[in-house]
C-alpha cells in the first residue's frame, strides 16, 4: 500500500435510468457502451486510468500508478474533452436512437492510499478526495464541471474558474469550497500574482545576447538548449531575455511553441502554435479561414500544404492527401526550413520553444533541419529539463549552431535576494525565513509557490505597501505543486531505487548505509 497525491475524476451521465424503461436492454448496453468507450479514450489521452465503471458513471485516477506534477491539469483537460466527446457522440445517438445524453462531472485532488488488489490485477485508490470527488459530480450543473479547492490551486495557472462557491456535501461537516470550469487559460501565469521581483543570480542571460548578436551579424540560424531542473527559472530567463529583444531589437519577430506531455495530436504541436503566430491564426478558426491566412503569408501552394499539414490544418485537394507516410514526412521536411527562411528574410526571428523535454524525436529532428538548412537571421531558444540529454542524447549532433546552457540553483545569498525582493516583509520571523529557504534549496519556483500557500493560509498578509507575518502557522507548508513535482520524480525511478528512497526517508534526511541495509532486509 502507498500514499499518493492524486486527482480523482468522476462523471456521470445524467438521465441515463429513464432511458431503461425507454430502451430494449440491448439497445440501452449499445448506447452506454458507446459512452464508456467515449469517456474512457478521453481518459486515456490524457494519461489518466479508469478506476471503474459504476452503473452509467466514470471514475477515473490521474497519478496511478504514477504521479505527475500535471495530474489535476491533465483530469481539467480530460474532463473538457469529455464534454466535447459527448457532443459528438449525441449526433450520433440522436440519428441511431433519437436520443441524446447530458453529463455532470466532479475533479478532486488529494493524498488518498493505493495498492493493488489481492490478485494484483487493478490498483485501487481509497480516501476522502475520492468521496468528495463523487459528491461534487452530483453537485455539478448538466454539461459542467465542478472542481475542489485543491484542484483549482493545482490548475488555476492553467485554466479559468469563475468565483467560489461553497457546498454542503454530504458526509463533509464542513462547507466545502469549489469552483466551476470554464476553458483553458489561452496562456498559462506564472508567478506569485501581485508580486514581482528582479532576475537574481543569472549572468547566464549575457550567452544568449552573444548567440542573438552572432545570429544577425553572420545571418545563420543558431539554436540554444535552456537546460535545468523543473522551477530553476529557465521560463523567467527567456521572458527577461525576450523583453530585451523587444526593447533593443524592436523589428524582431518572437514566436513560441510549447511542447506537450499529452493530448491530440502533439507530435508538432510547437511548431504548429509557432506557425499560427506566424500567420495570425486563431487555434478556432475555420480551416478555409487559417488556410487563406497561411496563403498571406508562404508564397507557394506545395509549402502551405506541408505547414498545413504539420499544424493538423485541412487543405482542400491537397497533394499530401493521397501520399505515403515518408512522402508527407519528406514534404515536412523540406517545407519547415523553407517557411523559417521566408521569415527570417523579412526580419530578425527568435523562436522560443518551451519544454523540450517533452518533445517526440520527429518535433527534434524538424528542429534539427530547420537549424541545418535554413537561411537567415533566426535564433531558436528551447527549454528542457536534464532528461532531454538523457533520453536524445544525440540532439544537435555535435554542430557548432547548436549550444546548451545550463541553469543551476541559485546560492543561499541569492535565494535571500530574491525572498526580500519578493515579499519586503516587514517582520518576518528569521525561522520563517530560514525554513522557506531551506525548503526552496535554492529553486525561484520552490521559493514563489511556499510563499503564495503562505498567503493563501493566511500566514502573511497585505499590510499597506508591505507585507507582514500573522504567525498563524508554525511550519512553512509544502504546496500540492511541489508534492506533485517531488513525487512525479520519485516515481520515475526504477522500484528498487524507489524502495531504498522510501526507507531512507524514514530513517531522517541523514542516514547512514548499515541501518538502512537492515530495514531493507539486506544482509
Amino acid at each position: 500500500m502507498e500514499r499518493k497525491l492524486v486527482t480523482v475524476l468522476f462523471a456521470d451521465a445524467i438521465g441515463s435510468t429513464s432511458l431503461a424503461d425507454r430502451l430494449d436492454p440491448e439497445r440501452l448496453r449499445t448506447v452506454l457502451d458507446a459512452y464508456f468507450d467515449a469517456m474512457a479514450a478521453a481518459v486515456d489521452a490524457w494519461g489518466g486510468t479508469v478506476e471503474k465503471f459504476i452503473g452509467d458513471a466514470v471514475m477515473a485516477v490521474f497519478g496511478v500508478p504514477a504521479v505527475r506534477e500535471d495530474d489535476a491539469q491533465r483530469a481539467l483537460n480530460a474532463a473538457l474533452e469529455m464534454m466535447e466527446r459527448l457532443r459528438t457522440l449525441n449526433v450520433e445517438l440522436q440519428s441511431r436512437h433519437g436520443l441524446s445524453l447530458r453529463m455532470r462531472v466532479g475533479v478532486n485532488t488529494g493524498e488518498v492510499v493505493t495498492g493493488a488488489t489481492g490478485d494484483g490485477s487493478q490498483r485501487l485508490v481509497s480516501g476522502d478526495p475520492v468521496n468528495v470527488a463523487a459528491r461534487l459530480q452530483a453537485e455539478a450543473e448538466p454539461d459542467s464541471v465542478l472542481v475542489g479547492e485543491r484542484t483549482y490551486l493545482a490548475a488555476r495557472h492553467a485554466f479559468l474558474f469563475p468565483d467560489p462557491i461553497e457546498l454542503t456535501l454530504k458526509g463533509k461537516q464542513e462547507r466545502v469550497v469549489a469552483r466551476r470550469v470554464l476553458s483553458p487559460a489561452s496562456e498559462p501565469a506564472r508567478g506569485v500574482p501581485g508580486l514581482t521581483s528582479p532576475l537574481v543570480g543569472r549572468s547566464a542571460e549575457l550567452h544568449l545576447w552573444s548567440q542573438l548578436d552572432e545570429v544577425l551579424e553572420t545571418r545563420r540560424p543558431r539554436l540554444v538548449t535552456i537546460l535545468g531542473p523543473a522551477g530553476v527559472g529557465k521560463t523567467r530567463l527567456v521572458q527577461e531575455f525576450v523583453a530585451g529583444v523587444r526593447a533593443r531589437q524592436p523589428n524582431a519577430r518572437i514566436l513560441r511553441g510549447r511542447c506537450l506531455a499529452a493530448g491530440h495530436g502533439i507530435t508538432y504541436w510547437a511548431l504548429g502554435e509557432i506557425l499560427r503566430a506566424a500567420s495570425d491564426m486563431r487555434l478556432d478558426d475555420p480551416s478555409a479561414v487559417a488556410v487563406a491566412k497561411l496563403r498571406a503569408t508562404v508564397p507557394d501552394e506545395r509549402t502551405v500544404e506541408a505547414l498545413a499539414a504539420t499544424a493538423g490544418i485541412a487543405v482542400p485537394d491537397s497533394r499530401l492527401t493521397p501520399m505515403a507516410p515518408q512522402a508527407v514526412a519528406d514534404e515536412l521536411a523540406w517545407a519547415w526550413p523553407r517557411f523559417a527562411s521566408i521569415l527570417a528574410a523579412k526580419e530578425p526571428c527568435v523562436w522560443i520553444v518551451e519544454d523540450l523535454h517533452w518533445a517526440g524525436r520527429a518535433l527534434l529532428e524538424m528542429l534539427e533541419r530547420v537549424i541545418g538548412r535554413s537561411t537567415g537571421p533566426l535564433l531558436v531558444i528551447g527549454t528542457a529539463r536534464p532528461d532531454l540529454t538523457e533520453q536524445h542524447a544525440g540532439f544537435g549532433g555535435g554542430s557548432e549552431d547548436f549550444s546548451t546552457l545550463s541553469l543551476r540553483p541559485l546560492s543561499h545569498a541569492h535565494s535571500e535576494q530574491l525572498l526580500g525582493a519578493l515579499l519586503s516583509v516587514a517582520d518576518l520571523p528569521a525561522a520563517m525565513a530560514a525554513e522557506i529557504l531551506a525548503k526552496a534549496e535554492g529553486n525561484p519556483f520552490f521559493l514563489e509557490e511556499i510563499v503564495r500557500r503562505l498567503i493563501e493560509e493566511g500566514a502573511l498578509v497585505r499590510d499597506g505597501d508591505r507585507w507582514r507575518s500573522t504567525a498563524r502557522i508554525t511550519t512553512t507548508p509544502l504546496p500540492d505543486s511541489l508534492l506533485a513535482l517531488l513525487s512525479a520524480r520519485i516515481d520515475s525511478i526504477p522500484e528498487a531505487e524507489k524502495r531504498v528512497l522510501q526507507e531512507a526517508a524514514v530513517i531522517g534526511k541523514v542516514f547512514w548505509a548499515e541501518p538502512l541495509s537492515r530495514s531493507l532486509g539486506d544482509s
